[in-house]
């Protein structure tokens, strides 16, 4: 009977031994499984914000160098100069101060915290330390205390014939930075935080007004000394112990830091080995639910992290799109209105004339590039209207020849009734050159492109309506399944990182569902791809004969009072108006132009939409309030359709960059009360 006994205890010892090895190692698997997808994740959040970030300070630096490039910096008018970087600061609102700075004579020419009559005082030793070395390239400070607030300094050379001759200093107000990472997690068990060179915070999203340029802990330190990504234990300021993730910027150097609480993740391991000890069944049991359900959670959570990624890219990339579109816009305005000005006033034997015309044309290209921009930026509505692709395709053919390369033939079969879609023009030429650029990237060998357009009925909630289905076909490599699946998610690219941005199939499908169709792809490896646009389609529309009718002329003494703050934009609307016969009055602001306003009693208020201080669309309400007949004409670069409409109704618009003829009749349109 003891034999039995113990034969049973060693039976039961030999199979209760590994089973509690299987069982610890499992759970010591699951537990450590955790950390690293802990790890992961951290390390993704932090990730996320520095792009943020990165993309904030590239923001602030391409407004800077517009800056830099003002006329008056160029003219050494330091007065000027100073009220210029005003406006600039009042404009961008995270702008603390902006300072210009001689290094040569070791001088700070102004400081926008003095009055612009202060006469130059010593520079500081930051910029008489970028003085005494070769300085080209824009450098990017941490958090100082400065005039008993915290700041962060952007130095930008200003090179006149290769050699430094100024250093551009704009002061930002760490806040810029901390709305972006504070309010992604504002509870106490995730802690965010962006740090500088040195280890001190920009921005926490716990006790910001505690901690802002103050250094972090010492296992922080450490990470920021470490560069790069990686994971660390550490203890909060608040004593919560944490497993941290942090990424390094390679732009400015600074880096972010994404806390998590660790308790939950220790009493998870405590309570795993104390069932473990109790009862290995039971333990096998708890540990296969809560693994199954701690990876559901995962995936909800990784699911929800990746959607909220997605479309902070694309919203950061639409402000980034429309401000540099507005910026641009305003540029163009000034360059097309003074060569239109100069081209009126050249006779028509001037030899010149050719390169004025050759100036004027490359700068209408670079307006419908800022159009698409604006369009990609969703700032402005589509202009949906009939478009015949056939004649669309055919006045492309030059600008495909020249991107598809002499490896890839065209061929475009469109049906008669298929020829004409309700779509927006512009934004169908951009679609159908991302698509034939895709499509030649697939075929390195060469190959064939085709265009075919056919008219289907497309059945919508029982209803048949008339569709064209313009598609797109390759005979390239093809797409497998998982890459057919990520498509049209915007970011997602086969190309290297150099090649390609993954934004292409992504603007095509937006374009299409704006236009109230679809996209659809078809494709399979080594038997190549094919896109069908799938548009409403559009009655055709008779082409009445080209008459090159006079431009419209309704001076008369005509009244014109003029708003824009950029002095060039206003200087070349002015001009153009004075040479077609109207009485010009300007304002560069809006409070001087709503003064001016009854005592000039205009017949027309041109005004710029984006502007400092009041705004257009506040401008244009207030005028409204003061005389509720005037006639009104907003101009603008970066057009918010929806604010302005909101704000009033009926108002003319005029899409910035113009020349004088399309300025002309505008304005003749709106004094006869057909421009609305």
């Amino acid at each position: 009977m003891r034999r039995i006994r113990r034969q049973t205890i060693s039976l039961a010892a030999a199979v209760m031994l590994p089973l509690l090895i299987l069982t610890g190692l499992q759970l010591y698997d699951g537990v450590n499984t955790r950390r690293l997808e802990l790890e992961a994740l951290s390390r993704a959040r932090a990730g996320e914000i520095m792009r943020l970030v990165d993309a904030q300070v590239m923001a602030e630096v391409r407004l800077g160098r517009v800056l830099s490039l003002a006329d008056s910096i160029k003219q050494d008018d330091a007065a000027r100069a100073h009220r210029r970087a005003r406006e600039f600061r009042e404009a961008a609102g995270s702008w603390r101060t902006v300072r210009l700075s001689d290094p040569h004579a070791g001088l700070e020419l102004f400081d926008l915290r003095r009055p612009a009559s202060a006469q130059p005082r010593a520079a500081g030793p930051d910029v008489a330390a970028l003085g005494r070395k070769p300085f080209t390239a824009m450098v990017v400070e941490g958090v100082v205390r400065d005039a008993g607030a915290h700041g962060i300094a952007l130095h930008m050379p200003i090179l006149r014939d290769g050699q430094l001759r100024y250093i551009l200093t704009v002061e930002l107000d760490p806040r810029a930075f901390h709305n972006i990472a504070a309010p992604r997690y504002p509870a106490e068990t995730v802690v965010a935080a962006v740090v500088d060179r040195s280890g001190r915070f920009i921005s926490r999203s716990l006790r910001y007004e505690a901690t802002v340029g103050h250094p972090g802990s010492a296992q922080l330190r450490e990470a920021v000394l470490r560069g790069g990504e990686g994971f660390y234990r550490n203890v909060t300021l608040e004593g919560v112990p944490t497993y941290t993730g942090y990424v390094t910027s390679p732009l400015t150097g600074w880096s972010t830091h994404v806390a998590v609480s660790s308790s939950p993740f220790e009493a998870a391991r405590y309570w795993s080995m104390a069932i473990w000890v109790v009862v290995v069944l039971g333990c096998l049991a708890l540990s296969g639910l809560m693994i199954g359900l701690t990876l559901r959670d995962m995936d909800q959570v990784r699911r929800e992290d990746e959607g909220l990624r997605q479309a902070q890219k694309m919203e950061a990339l639409g402000h980034l799109t429309g401000g540099i579109a507005h910026d641009f816009n305003n540029l163009l305005t000034a360059i097309i209105g003074s060569l239109d000005l100069v081209l009126r006033r050249a006779p028509a034997e001037d030899p010149n004339r050719r390169y004025l015309e050759g100036a004027l044309d490359a700068a209408q290209r670079g307006a419908k590039l800022t159009s698409r921009l604006l369009a990609f930026s969703r700032t402005q509505k589509l202009g949906v209207e009939p478009v015949d692709i056939a004649a669309t395709l055919d006045g492309m053919s030059e600008l495909l020849d020249q991107s598809l390369g002499p490896g890839v033939a065209i061929r475009v079969q469109v049906a008669p009734e298929a020829r004409w879609v309700s779509t927006d023009r512009n934004q169908l030429e951009l679609a159908l050159l991302n698509l034939a650029v895709n499509a030649r990237d697939a075929m390195p060998e060469g190959g064939r492109l085709t265009f075919t357009g056919a008219l289907v009925d497309h059945r919508r909630a029982g209803k048949a309506t008339p569709r064209v289905v313009l598609a797109v076909s390759d005979t390239g490599q093809g797409m497998t399944s998982e890459v057919l699946h990520q498509a049209f998610d915007p970011f997602f690219t086969t190309k290297a990182v150099s090649k390609g941005t993954g934004l292409g199939l992504a603007q095509v499908y937006a374009f299409a569902r704006q236009c109230g169709g679809e996209v659809k792809i078809h494709s399979e490896v080594g038997k190549g791809t094919r896109v069908e646009l799938i548009l409403p389609a559009a009655s055709e529309v008779a082409s009445a004969p080209a008459i090159a009718a006079p431009e419209p002329v309704l001076a008369d003494g005509r009244r014109i009072l003029v708003l824009d703050d950029d002095e060039s934009v206003r200087q070349v609307l002015v001009e153009n108006l004075r040479a077609r016969g109207y009485v010009v009055f300007q304002a560069a602001n809006g409070e001087d132009a709503l003064n001016a306003l009854a005592d000039i009693d205009p017949d027309l208020f041109v005004l710029d939409f984006l502007m400092p201080g009041l705004n257009g669309a506040e401008v244009a309400r207030r005028a409204r309030q003061m005389r509720p007949h005037q006639k009104l004409l907003v101009v603008s670069g970066h057009l918010d359709s929806v604010a302005l409409e909101g704000a009033i109704e009926g108002v003319a618009i005029l899409q910035k960059p113009f020349d004088g003829p399309t300025l002309a009749l505008r304005v003749a349109e709106v004094l006869k009360g057909t421009g609305a």
